[in-house]
Formats: C-alpha cells, structure tokens, sequence
C-alpha cells in the first residue's frame, strides 16, 4: 500500500499542477471583409507603430524601409505584395509567421491581408 501511495501522490500532484496552468490568449481583431483599407489611413499606422523605429524598417536599417513617403513603392519594388495569392505576400507572410510575427500587433495581419486583398491600391 505504502508503494501505492508513493505513485498515487505525486502523479495526482503533477496533474493538479498542470490543471491550475492558465495562458491569456489574445484574439485579433475580428475586421469586416466589406471594410475598405486604406493604405494611408489603415496601414502606415501599423509600420509606424511596429515598423518604423530605429535600427528597423524606419531608417533604411532594414529592407523594405516602411516609412510613410516610401512604403508603397518599396513594397511593390521588393516584391513583397501578391495580390493574385495574398496570403502567399511575403509581407504577409513575415507578419503571420516569419520573422516579423513577434513585432505586430493582434488584429495587424489581418488589415494587411484584406488590404493586399482589395488590390493593395495606395490610397
């Protein structure tokens, strides 16, 4: 009985344990599909507050320079728009789980992905 118990307390032990763990998830931003994005109004924001800070994408540290006078073009020059296959836009692509994933914000690669989507217009 005595070896029972040695077995029994630390496996109900660990089990409570693991049962008490909680994570925060957070959900993005659901978007309405019928939204209209505006590069200008929607997506510069979002370089300018993941992007653009210094020894990144602001300063030419790092290729594509996402400042608000250059943005657009060096995306379209760098090939980082697909607007035949969004989903396959390397900017997309970076954001949802490449090497950009830990610097945005939930609720970013969606606003990217709907904007590539509505044809990627500089508006």
């Amino acid at each position: 009985m005595k070896k029972l118990f040695k077995f029994i307390i630390p496996v109900v032990a660990i089990a409570f344990l693991m049962g008490a763990c909680e994570y925060e998830t957070i959900e993005p931003e659901q978007i309405d599909p019928d939204t209209k994005v505006s590069f200008e109004n929607d997506i510069i924001p979002v370089f300018d507050a993941n992007c653009n800070s210094s020894g990144c994408h602001g300063a030419g540290e790092f290729d594509p320079v996402l400042t608000p006078e250059n943005a657009y073009d060096n995306l379209f020059a760098g090939d980082y728009i697909d607007t035949v296959n969004p989903q396959n836009s390397p900017l997309y692509e970076s954001i949802t789980s490449g090497s950009m994933e830990e610097y945005t914000a939930p609720g970013d690669a969606e606003i990217i992905l709907l904007w590539i989507e509505q044809g990627a217009k500089n508006n």
